[in-house]
């Protein structure tokens, strides 16, 4: 364990603080892989939903962004995005993270109203937002529909949401080997929940929701994924020996069929109108 670590599980401890305090140092040990080929994979499934499912053809209403560890380490969705809406607002529990994302984005000039908090206790009021989005973190938390009753309280009716979680189920077994990872402490940021389309079925609608679509982030099997973004923390220049491979699981991802088999599944979904 890195001396900058400390010990922690994120699925089982009700400490907020340790758990904000953990997500920091994880954060500040973590070598960004922003430019690695397999990120911009993951951010094209990312802009696909919101340009299909989160946005109007004019600038309108207001958009809830879920952690942001993406716009510091991984895929900056909001530079894309942003000027989409009215308002864009993203919260993190993690205090020093969210001070890094808008150091990022104000010189950008991006405009984005953070908030440090728990997705499970958001500070926003009821029927605020048009759109929420979160892909890959709800699954780090005890009781992840905690966290999707949350974002049902804060949109409007008719409001809707993209959640992207671990595919419990995908083709090559990735959730079996982040579980040997993390057992095994590779995976520094320990176990996380993975879903099956039944479960995460059942658990959207149990808080409300009316489900527009099920789909998935992207197709690549999780060892291209696991090394082009070794090579990269290793040296950037070692990203293209990734890239016929990260060109390939691109080519798959335009298939729906296939992106429901990959490593994030991700329901649309739709607050009702009363």
């Amino acid at each position: 364990m890195p001396k900058n670590k400390i010990d922690f599980n994120p699925l089982k401890s009700e400490n907020e603080h340790l758990r904000a305090e953990f997500w920091d140092r994880y954060a500040d040990d973590f070598v960004s892989i922003t430019d690695a080929l397999s990120s911009n994979s993951f951010l094209q499934g990312e802009l696909r939903l919101c340009n299909k499912y989160l946005r109007k053809g004019k600038k309108e209403g207001k958009f809830l962004k879920l952690d942001v560890w993406n716009e510091v380490h991984h895929t900056p969705l909001l530079d894309h995005i942003w000027n989409y809406y009215d308002a864009v607002y993203a919260i993190d529990i993690a205090p020093r993270l969210i001070k890094r994302a808008k150091e990022i984005l104000k010189k950008k000039n991006i405009s984005v109203k953070f908030s440090v908090g728990d997705m499970r206790k958001l500070s926003y009021k009821d029927n605020f937002f048009d759109y929420a989005f979160t892909i890959g973190t709800i699954e780090h938390i005890p009781e992840p529909v905690d966290a999707i009753k949350e974002i049902y309280r804060v949109l409007k009716p008719g409001g809707r949401a993209a959640i992207g979680v671990p595919n419990k189920y995908e083709w090559f077994g990735k959730s079996i080997i982040l579980d040997i990872l993390a057992d095994t402490g590779f995976k520094e940021d320990g176990r996380e929940i993975s879903y099956g389309w039944s479960r995460l079925t059942e658990e959207v609608e149990s808080c409300g929701f009316e489900i527009i679509e099920k789909t998935g982030l992207y197709f690549m099997p999780w060892f291209i994924r696991l090394i082009d973004w070794y090579l990269y923390q290793t040296s950037p220049k070692l990203k293209y020996v990734m890239y016929i491979p990260v060109l390939i699981s691109d080519f798959l991802s335009r298939f729906d069929f296939l992106r429901k088999h990959g490593s994030m599944l991700v329901v649309v979904l739709e607050k009702p109108r009363k």
